[in-house]
């Protein structure tokens, strides 16, 4: 169990570091949707965390 919890938190935790960096090492790659979502926080923000909940919530029943 604790091979699975490492896993299910370990790899996303890394996968947001590494993004993050790359973001803010490059900010001006951004595609122009994410460059225009990026000058309003809460839109960003919201939609982030909506997407973070459909997805976890999509287990397959």
């Amino acid at each position: 169990m604790t091979t699975e919890l490492l896993l299910a938190l370990g790899i996303p935790a890394a996968y947001l570091v590494v993004s993050t960096l790359l973001l803010v090492q490059r900010p001006q790659t951004l595609p122009p949707l994410l460059q225009r979502l990026s000058t309003r926080r809460a839109i960003a923000w919201n939609t982030m965390v909506g997407l973070s909940i459909g997805v976890g919530h999509c287990d397959g029943h």
